[in-house]
């Protein structure tokens, strides 16, 4: 079994014990608890927690190695690193290797060797990048902890334009976010600790491949986290369908699975309503895009394009979190 999954049934188990002990008349033993928890929260999941450490990235050994960069072999998990530079100050660099077969953050053994004589031996925290396809349902539901405190996703953006992030579920933790346009790049802002609860934010991206950067930022217990990303609209896990309101509500939420062609908003009204818009807006559970049509059965005039727009992204007309909504016409 996977260390990490170790810790993480060992933590819910001291959860259920914890919470089936405590009493309200006793604060003494519910104080103890959170305490122990917060130091649970704290522990550390590795020798060296690299504040990137995923595939392609840069990261630093610091020691007092000398003598030239050839000298040296980094080895994570038995995979060879590449880019290995000695800049002058005793420290070590080097890019992070793809160790195959991994799809969660995870402890290796990280071993320098000098001319062929090991001069360190650590384990280090290894963090895969995953792919998450824009707009479409996942089972993601990834650990983030003060000691463990990034996880790294993978993007394709097809074409420029607005994307909107929307992580939640992670009762106790609040995150932040942010992207690297490659595993070299400054890391750029989406995002940081804005909000307690879930987590959202509509930025302009170009096309291209994009690392996105989930980061602890406070909070008092490890959480899960489930993740929900695009850049219009989205394949609904569930359909409200609001015939007599002309609006259908389509959500992505944490769902895996999507509803089929037949059954979202588009299949269940085409034939009986014209759709003059769609509004996608981010929430404490996740994504939602919501469908406007013109002449509902039953009469009534619906919503033209301008209205429909309007609705979505000026405040006060009933939507939700304007500021971050996607319009889009038709």
């Amino acid at each position: 079994m996977n260390l990490n999954r170790k810790a993480w049934i060992y933590i819910l188990i001291y959860y259920l014990i914890s919470i089936s002990a405590c009493k309200k008349d006793d604060g003494q033993s519910l104080s103890d608890t959170l305490g122990l928890l917060a130091v649970m929260n704290s522990l550390p999941v590795a020798d060296i927690v690299f504040p990137k450490g995923f595939p392609g990235s840069e990261n630093t050994i610091s020691g007092n190695f000398t003598g030239v960069s050839g000298d040296y072999t980094v080895l994570v998990n038995g995979v060879s690193a590449t880019g290995i530079d000695l800049p002058g100050d005793g420290s070590l660099e080097f890019i992070m290797p793809t160790v195959p077969g991994v799809s969660e953050n995870a402890t290796f053994p990280m071993i320098v060797k000098k001319s062929g004589n090991t001069v360190l031996s650590k384990t280090v925290r290894y963090r895969p990048l995953i792919d998450v396809t824009l707009a479409v349902p996942n089972s993601l539901n990834r650990p983030i902890s003060s000691a463990d405190p990034s996880s790294f996703l993978s993007i394709n953006v097809g074409s420029t334009g607005d994307v909107l992030f929307n992580m939640f579920g992670h009762i106790g933790v609040n995150v932040s976010l942010y992207y690297y346009a490659t595993p070299t790049s400054p890391q750029t802002i989406i995002v940081e600790n804005e909000r307690s609860g879930a987590q959202f934010k509509k930025v302009n991206l170009a096309s291209g491949t994009y690392i996105i950067e989930v980061k602890y930022a406070d909070g008092f217990l490890p959480a899960l986290y489930r993740t929900n990303i695009t850049s219009g609209q989205i394949q609904a896990t569930s359909v409200n369908n609001w015939t007599s309101s002309a609006l259908c509500y389509e959500r992505l939420g944490a769902g895996s699975t999507y509803v089929g062609a037949s059954h979202d908003c588009n299949g269940l009204n085409s034939a009986s309503m014209t759709r003059t818009g769609r509004c996608t807006y981010p929430g404490n559970e996740g994504i939602t895009t919501r469908s406007y049509y013109i002449s509902p059965p039953g009469g009534g005039p619906g919503f033209n394009t301008s209205y429909a727009e309007q609705t979505c992204t000026v405040p006060g007309n009933g939507s939700y979190n304007e500021a971050d909504a996607i319009f889009e016409d038709n």
